[in-house]
């Protein structure tokens, strides 16, 4: 017992020997490092806070450890001594060999490996759990944004060998939750089944289209924008004590469906006492009648307050003053439940523009983007200029997206920068193709189109299209800005031939030369008027077996003709984008006529217009129209049937077979002349193609075609009435061109119409 408690005693005193010897520190002569498999030796010497030939101690220990853990590498560090050298044993984290998907339906697997590339989980970095949990949470939550409440995430990881791991990633999506019902509560000046119409969330109809709307999907982001929808309904309409006193969201057990309610206190309704204006802004009275949109006894509106303070601060912001704040100040009357509004104007400095820089543009020469810009350098602050130059550069072809961003000038508090930002588009260089469409067959195409010619913003084509229908061959030049002021001129050469009989129309074929100038003038931001001047000469072919109205007009007329035409147009534009607008308006009035000298006289009076509301970020309504009338003067008794109206097919009504809807021939019944006649209609909701909403180029929508072509004073009953149609269409601006595609079903189709539910055309727009 004694020779034990003898030897318990010896080993404690070795022991605070070593701990005193460790406390003095000592001068390493040499680090051995243990364990490593993976990592470099100098990686671990690198983070070590320890260098051979200085001193350590035991306080430098924990700073040791610390440094290594802090790498993320280790999974367990112990720093250790043998003698002079200091000892530092590691054990690495395994490093991840491979990631496993399994199971998400809903999120593309390459974006998910993005995700996780970015939070340093991918193949050949250190596994690192507590980021591998986050990550699992997080895309839980992803998919509870998108209504699916019942998803589970499972994460196991499994050995590999040379200490590697995969990481196995089980996705169970499990069915969309959706909103089953909504309830408010707490209503009285208006029924629920109004309040419930100012709502996104919601049940879904009995006749809504599931992929083109997302109101039964419950998230709490829409929520909360539901609430506040609710709110500025009440306040537009003067309950400015309105609050949202409760919101309760229940789930059933199996998590398919939501329950929300609602509970509402509305307060009293508030009328306007008076308006008054603190401060100059330097505007008459009836300037600032026309800009404040709130008026003395009418209910109050916050949606009208909002207008009249963008009204205030646009008009301040014309005069310089882009820091302009109008604050409305409430009065409130209790007793009369009335509210006095004072509109506090700090204009702050006015701001002047020093520079604007152009960025982004690799083809294109600066000044083609700066005649575009109405807000000019050295000039007064305008936030209307600055957003119509956004536009006016984003209808450039050749110019993708555009963004304008503000930066202070340092040490001056009424000056800022402008920067410019564009991103190009292709500009269609030299292209050799070919394709195919229903109406031409097959198509080979040759063509140099520079809408950027040379980076210069002028426009050039040298196009040859051949197909069995149609052999163009033309060469035309535009530019833009003829003069600085922005008149265009351009020029064009052509040669057309045209075989009726090889598209099913008439028993005919067309010879076409000829060349033109146009100008067009700006009339303003939005109009402008254009001119062209032509002459050409035409030579027509009959065919085996031409209608008899095709031959007598020949007999009476001749087979070659030598034509003047001048055309007039108004355009009115105000399109947010050239290509897929989302928002605006284009109308085009145009006059064509054969001057005197002409073979054949007559006119031609058209209009097309298209007008675009966004409904939501990426879901645009449509409607489009067209209308033509000829007619034919001096000696020329008919209007020549080679240059009447057709409708039907892509561009026109779909459903129908191209350019079959016309006034066909008495004695050839096969065979149709066309109409002097034409109106067409289409209203769409164009969208993007499910599952593909980041290709850029490609747009879906579902139509309803409208539209005929007929002479005025000889079509009668079927030959005038509309047709119909209602169908499902996508177009992609694909490298070879236009490519658009329908399906569209006749509504009221008449006897002897020619229908076609599935038309195509690829190669080039027709």
């Amino acid at each position: 017992m004694k020779k034990q408690t003898l030897g318990l005693s010896v080993a404690s005193c070795l022991v605070v020997l070593s701990q005193t010897a460790w406390a003095a520190g000592f001068v390493v002569r040499d680090i051995e490092v243990n364990g490593l498999e993976r990592v470099p030796a100098g990686t671990v010497l690198n983070y070590l806070p320890a260098r051979i030939g200085q001193a350590f101690d035991d306080q430098q220990t924990g700073n040791a450890i610390k440094a290594l853990f802090g790498t993320g590498l280790f999974d367990d560090v112990k720093v250790g001594r043998r003698g002079d050298v200091l000892v530092v044993n590691v054990v690495e984290r395994p490093a991840i060999g491979e990631i496993n998907l399994k199971g998400n339906r809903k999120i593309p697997s390459a974006k998910l490996m993005e995700v996780l590339k970015s939070r340093n989980v991918g193949k050949g970095d250190t596994l690192d759990k507590a980021a591998l949990l986050s990550i699992q949470q997080e895309l839980e939550e992803q998919y509870k944004a998108m209504g699916y409440y019942g998803v589970s995430v499972e994460t196991t990881i499994e050995p590999l060998l040379r200490n590697r791991v995969a990481v196995n990633i089980n996705v169970k999506e499990g069915a969309t939750t959706r909103i089953k019902n909504v309830k408010i509560v707490g209503n009285q000046a208006f029924p629920e089944a109004v309040l419930l119409k100012q709502l996104e969330s919601g049940p879904r109809g009995a006749f809504t289209i599931p992929f083109l709307s997302d109101r039964d999907k419950y998230s709490k982001d829409k929520l909360i924008g539901d609430l506040e929808n609710l709110t500025s309904f009440y306040r537009d309409r003067g309950y400015l004590n309105f609050e949202i006193t409760s919101t309760e969201v229940t789930m059933s057990p199996d998590k398919k469906d939501i329950f929300l309610t609602v509970g509402v206190q509305e307060g009293d309704q508030y009328r306007i006492r008076d308006v008054t204006v603190a401060g100059d802004l330097g505007l008459s009275k009836e300037q600032l009648g026309e800009l404040i949109k709130i008026r003395q006894g009418q209910v109050f509106s916050q949606k009208a307050l909002e207008e009249t303070r963008k009204n205030l601060e646009g008009k301040l912001g014309e005069q310089g003053f882009a820091a302009a704040k109008i604050n409305a100040v409430p009065d409130f009357d209790q007793a009369n439940k009335q509210v006095g509004i004072t509109l506090a104007v700090e204009t702050g400095r006015r701001i002047y523009v020093r520079r604007i820089d152009i960025r982004g543009a690799n083809r294109t020469k600066d000044e083609v983007f700066r005649r575009e810009l109405r807000q000019l350098e050295s000039s007064q602050y305008s936030k209307e200029q600055i957003e119509r130059s956004k536009v006016r550069l984003e209808r450039l072809p050749y110019v993708e997206e555009a963004s304008i961003e503000v930066e202070p000038v340092a040490g001056t508090e009424d000056q800022v920068d402008l920067i410019v930002k564009v991103t190009e588009r292709s500009s269609n260089q030299f292209r050799v193709g070919a394709g195919y469409s229903q109406s031409q067959g097959v198509l080979f195409n040759v063509n140099l189109n520079q809408e950027n010619f040379m980076g210069t913003g002028k426009q050039m084509d040298i196009n040859v299209d051949n197909s069995k229908v149609n052999k163009n061959y033309s060469i035309s030049y535009t530019n833009p800005y003829y003069t600085p002021d922005g008149i265009s001129r351009g020029f064009s050469v052509f040669h057309n031939k045209y075989d009726a009989a090889a598209e099913d129309i008439s028993s005919y074929a067309s010879n076409r030369t000829g060349a033109s100038v146009n100008y067009a003038i700006p009339l303003s931001e939005h109009d402008s008027v254009s001119f062209n001047v032509g002459a050409e000469q035409r030579e027509i072919v009959l065919g085996s077996d031409p209608a008899n109205e095709i031959k007598n007009y020949v007999t009476q007329n001749g087979s070659k003709y030598t034509q003047l035409p001048v055309t007039v147009s108004y355009v009115h534009d105000t399109r947010n984008r050239s290509i897929f607008p989302s928002e605006g308006q284009r109308h085009r009035v145009s006059l064509q006529a054969n001057v005197p000298g002409s073979d054949l006289e007559y006119q031609k009076l058209s209009y097309e217009g298209a007008a675009y509301l966004p409904v939501t970020d990426d879901v645009t309504f449509a409607v489009k129209g067209k209308v033509g009338v000829s007619n034919a003067a001096g000696k020329t008794t008919e209007v020549p049937f080679f240059d009447k109206y057709y409708a039907g097919g892509i561009g026109s009504v779909r459903g129908y077979d191209q350019s079959s809807l016309a006034p066909r021939s008495a004695s050839h019944r096969d065979q149709i002349l066309g109409g002097d006649t034409m109106a067409s209609a289409t209203a769409e909701l164009q969208f993007p193609v499910p599952f593909a909403e980041d290709v850029k180029g490609l747009k879906m929508s579902t139509f309803v075609d409208a539209g005929n072509a007929y002479n005025r004073s000889t079509s009668t009953g079927d030959e005038k009435a509309m047709r119909y149609s209602a169908g499902i269409g996508a177009v992609w601006l694909s490298p070879i061109g236009p490519f658009e595609i329908s399906y569209a079903k006749p509504i009221n189709s008449k006897t002897g119409d020619e229908e076609q539910k599935v038309q195509f055309s690829i190669g080039a727009s027709f």
